[in-house]
């Protein structure tokens, strides 16, 4: 026994030079990996949430926006870096999945930072080498592949990044000893933890992985490198203030909320919880081997115990959380290497469920699995993998070999499947056929894969899979309604206007309260030259939401139709306001500021309209119009 309690079986190991040179192998694999994605297509949400945003696409709102939003519950840390990315490459993808990569890149180098730390403070053998093991892992897995090159997921990522960096500094800032730079550490620390959760909520679980890895790892050895219990818990005041804050205004904006949080319709918490057993199981499996990857799981909701795979799944997570506490209370006073690798497995898998806890646990999310979400919990899986396998390998003879060659197989193995998994990522159209052959009977995929098929011209295909879509919806209004709306977008692009208007209306009936269906309505019945019923329809969708850029638009051109530029002026104004990259609107501002004797002013918009989107028709009728309006070459500065 006494043995047993000794020092561990290399000493010094666990301080020794790594090699953390090589980590650039497995950071080379994976950019070369998601080098087939770096020109790939915005995806769904990317479309509103990346080139919709007003914050998004300009850099002095987002830096204006930041200080004030930093703890209320929104992104606006995530929303700064598309600002950035908008300002160098304007709406092309390139630099948005460039920066999405970088940042992953940063954060696999974290991943090494942390689990060395880590393996260090439990005095494990080998730690450096594990470290690189788990980073290299986490770096290439496909199953991060989803926060990657899912534009609007780098919140996942930048977040994480974020994470680590300020448990790395906050593990520094304990190290006795060091006056001044321990308190720099702290404030790093702070400081980094609250743009983490100006990045995304995930973060809120900071503090307690910071305790709790303090508890349960380090030997008698690194706590010496850590401080006292009464110092730890007086430097994480502040941040258990700060996720107080930030957790308040989190559940103050999921308040009426149909997509998230505790008014969702037919989702209670219980279920939600129960649905989750399945939904962590499949996160472990596709950790263990990611087949069967998917942007659109199909995953039914658990209503009690009797539905099926809940008691499964749920005894597939009791018995991973009973061997880690058992595995910790069997290591937690052995000081030798077995007892290293245990404690640092325990917290592993506690970090696992700790992280994953903001989205699968009681708060009611309307994805019930998204990939993305595992993304900073795979760390836990990963590091109780790598002390595993370093123990399993232990006893052989040639064990660095046998080790080294097991884990540059893994690393290309899992590179090959990464960079296949890329390839769904690189099309709009590629990405919603590998959904819909995945969920074929879920609605939404076959809504986007109508969508896809649009842009690609195809419309009568869209319209099938839009109709496919609607008999899929069941009894959901507001789906089916949203469904309506593309139906008869496709519709109109074919020139069927008077089925496009049917759709619509009996979207309008479904759904009153959807001002993008009564928006839609009231072009199509503009369209056809019906100014009254466009301007009452579009007035409604504004009283539900005032700010709308597409019925702002709608209104102010309608009035332009009627001759009274006077009162178009102000609703195209709002509208540009809105949407400042799109020509059209920019464009009938200039007609409206023509008619009301602004010539200089419409010649300044016309302008414009030459280095936004617009379509070639319009460009040439402004180019037209500023001819014929005797504007001059160039604007006086």
């Amino acid at each position: 026994m006494a043995r047993d309690r000794g020092s561990s079986m290399e000493p010094g190991a666990a301080r020794g030079p790594g090699g953390g040179w090589l980590l650039a192998v497995p950071l080379l694999l994976a950019a070369a990996a998601y080098a087939r994605v770096l020109d790939g297509e915005f995806q769904l949400d990317d479309l509103h949430a990346v080139l919709g945003s007003p914050a998004a696409r300009d850099l002095a709102t987002a830096l204006r926006q930041l200080p004030g939003a930093l703890l209320q519950g929104g992104r606006p840390v995530a929303d700064l870096t598309f600002a950035l990315d908008h300002a160098v490459g304007g709406t092309a993808p390139r630099a948005y999945h460039l920066t999405s990569l970088a940042i992953h890149l940063g954060v696999g180098v974290l991943v090494y930072a942390l689990a060395r730390k880590v393996l260090r403070l439990a005095g494990a053998v080998s730690g450096p080498w594990t470290a690189l093991a788990v980073a290299g892992l986490f770096a290439l897995h496909p199953l991060q592949s989803q926060a990657v090159s899912y534009v609007v997921q780098r919140s996942e990522v930048l977040a994480s990044g974020l994470y680590l960096l300020a448990l790395l500094l906050l593990l520094e800032a304990e190290r006795p000893g060091r006056g001044w730079r321990s308190v720099a550490s702290w404030a790093g620390g702070l400081a980094a933890f609250a743009l983490a959760l100006g990045t995304k909520p995930i973060a809120v679980t900071l503090p307690m992985a910071w305790l709790l890895l303090a508890w349960m790892v380090p030997n008698p050895e690194g706590r010496r490198e850590l401080a006292s219990w009464p110092w730890r818990l007086a430097m994480a005041a502040p941040l258990v203030a700060l996720d107080a804050l930030g957790g308040l205004a989190v559940v103050r904006g999921l308040a009426g909320q149909t997509s998230a949080g505790f008014d969702m319709p037919g989702l209670s918490p219980a279920s939600y919880f129960l649905s989750q057993w399945k939904v962590v199981a499949t996160y472990l499996r596709l950790l263990a081997w990611p087949a069967g990857q998917n942007l659109e799981w199909d995953v039914p909701v658990a209503r009690s115990l009797s539905d099926p795979g809940v008691v499964a799944s749920g005894l597939v997570l009791l018995g991973l959380v009973t061997v880690a506490g058992a595995m910790f209370a069997w290591s937690r006073r052995r000081w030798n290497a077995g007892g290293a690798a245990g404690r640092v497995a325990s917290y592993g898998v506690l970090w696992f469920f700790l992280v994953l806890a903001p989205t699968s646990s009681v708060v009611p999310l309307d994805d019930l699995l998204m990939e993305h979400r595992v993304y900073l919990a795979s760390f836990g899986i990963l590091l109780a993998l790598g002390v595993g396998g370093e123990r399993l390998l232990a006893r052989l003879r040639w064990r660095r070999a046998v080790a080294a060659g097991l884990v540059v197989a893994l690393w290309c193995a899992l590179a090959l499947a990464l960079h296949r998994r890329n390839a769904a990522w690189e099309t709009r159209l590629s990405m919603a056929l590998d959904s819909v052959a995945r969920s074929p009977r879920k609605a939404r995929v076959h809504v986007n894969l109508g969508h896809a098929l649009a842009e690609s011209g195809d419309l009568d295909a869209a319209v099938r899979e839009y109709r496919l879509a609607l008999a899929l919806a069941g009894d959901a209004p507001r789906n089916e309604a949203l469904i309506l709306r593309n139906l008869s977008a496709a519709l109109a692009s074919q020139g069927r206007w008077g089925e496009a208007e049917a759709a619509l209306r009996r979207g309008v009936e479904l759904d009153p309260a959807n001002a993008d269906v009564l928006t839609n309505l009231a072009i199509a019945l503009g369209r056809r030259g019906d100014l009254d019923g466009a301007e009452g329809w579009a007035r409604r969708a504004l009283a539900l939401r005032p700010e709308d850029g597409q019925a702002l638009h709608l209104l102010g051109t309608v009035l332009l139709r009627r001759g009274d530029a006077a009162r178009a002026l102000e609703p195209l104004e709002r509208a540009v306001r809105a949407d400042p990259e799109d020509g059209l609107r920019r464009f009938n501002l200039a007609v409206a500021q023509e008619r009301l004797g602004r010539v200089a002013e419409a010649c300044a918009s016309w302008r414009d309209v030459a280095r936004l989107r617009a379509e070639p028709t319009v460009r040439a009728e402004a180019d037209r119009r500023l001819a014929a309006a005797g504007c001059p070459a160039t604007l006086p500065r």
